[in-house]
């Protein structure tokens, strides 16, 4: 059975709601027509600290781009992807999104996969007038709600709802926060904080370490000498949150260590080594899809795009293949119902998104909340063991 074959069983028996992913992926084939193709710009951090999330990100993009041209394009035109690597730095996502508005026209931009890069690419993207869908999940993107900026991951709030609710079945009240003084960490630091006092959980530390700093012992010396401290969440994004699982494990911290949802990858394991063992991290369900129950929509769906990545590239997709996967999903689907490669037409059928299946979650957008998550969310709380995760409940 092909994947289009396969695809639309999986529509058929899921409901309506897959219905319109499939469609939206342009798996429902079209005739191919001779027009100058719809460009989709991408800028993503496929090099740097934060390869780790931009590499699988920037490979689910060309391979979704790529099924969607196999199937006929959309409205009757291929796609054509002009992607930059911004190297983490946003300075460079700055530059790359200049490029794309002004030389390469394209209609919509998708990226960056770090939050303070997507930041400085939105200013760019309200000047222009052409919609941003974001691979970064950091609340500042979206609250306050910009008019041209989308974003894709769950927010950081859902984490820490993920991540404190999983405390408190647990017992833990109080805790300390180990959190980068840059990008995500800063501002998942707030909201951390912020919704700690919704579940009662106090913080009786607040930690923070600078950009490329690599040795965060002195921070972690100092939790593990407070007798008050029950548990640690280190909130970052890239490679210094395996610097810190190895601080944490030299250290013989027996406190549990939770991290961000950007962690929930398997190249998170692979640079802490040993020390990422019995980590949590809140993650979406597509992360453990085949530990999801059989016959399960999520599951299959995960397990479908699984297939396709890993035939593709050699490895399982992680969580920012995933976003990579449902960026794709949300453009074509907004182009497809827009009628038109318009960048304010484009906008608009973004914002009216609705109930629109991916494999991370379901999106639902508005005008007063461009995070795009409402309905079935996707997040669950994981544990690293023996270099892979595993539901916790």
């Amino acid at each position: 059975m092909n994947l289009l074959e396969s695809l639309t069983k999986l529509a058929k028996r899921a409901g309506s709601a897959s219905l319109v992913v499939v469609a939206a992926l342009g798996f429902i084939a079209m005739p191919a027509i001779a027009k100058d193709p719809i460009r989709i710009g991408a800028v993503t951090s496929a090099t740097g600290p934060g390869s780790f999330l931009g590499d699988p990100g920037s490979k689910a993009l060309k391979l979704m781009i790529e099924q969607v041209n196999q199937q006929g394009g959309v409205l009757g035109r291929q796609l054509e992807l002009v992607l930059y690597d911004d190297a983490s730095n946003p300075e460079r996502a700055r530059s790359m999104m200049q490029r794309l508005l002004t030389q390469d026209r394209v209609s919509v931009v998708i990226g960056s996969s770090l939050t303070a890069n997507s930041m400085v690419m939105e200013t760019l993207a309200a000047r222009h007038g052409v919609p941003q869908v974001a691979l970064a999940g950091g609340g500042v993107l979206t609250n306050p709600v910009k008019k041209w900026l989308f974003t894709i991951p769950e927010s950081d709030v859902i984490a820490a709802h993920v991540s404190y609710e999983g405390m408190k079945k647990s017992g833990i009240s109080k805790i300390a926060l180990l959190s980068s003084a840059a990008g995500v960490g800063r501002a998942s630091r707030e909201t951390y904080i912020e919704q700690a006092k919704k579940y009662n959980i106090k913080v009786v530390m607040d930690e923070t370490y600078a950009a490329g700093d690599s040795d965060m012992s002195a921070q972690l010396t100092r939790i593990r000498g407070n007798r008050d401290v029950q548990a640690i969440i280190n909130l970052d994004a890239g490679n210094q949150p395996a610097i810190v699982a190895r601080n944490y494990a030299a250290l013989g911290i027996k406190l549990p260590l939770y991290t961000l949802h950007s962690q929930a990858a398997a190249e998170f394991p692979e640079l802490a080594g040993r020390a990422s063992e019995g980590i949590r991290v809140p993650g979406p369900a597509m992360v453990v899809a085949e530990q999801l129950p059989q016959g399960s929509k999520v599951r299959d769906m995960g397990m479908t795009f699984r297939s396709l990545y890993q035939k593709r590239y050699g490895r399982v997709p992680n969580m920012h293949a995933g976003y990579g996967h449902d960026a794709v999903t949300v453009v074509v689907d907004a182009i497809r119902r827009a009628g038109s490669t318009d960048p304010a037409a484009i906008r608009d059928a973004i914002e009216q998104t609705r109930d629109l299946v991916g494999v991370t979650s379901t999106f639902t957008y508005g005008p007063n909340s461009h995070g795009g998550i409402f309905k079935n969310r996707g997040m669950r709380l994981l544990e690293i063991r023996d270099g892979g995760f595993v539901l916790v409940d």
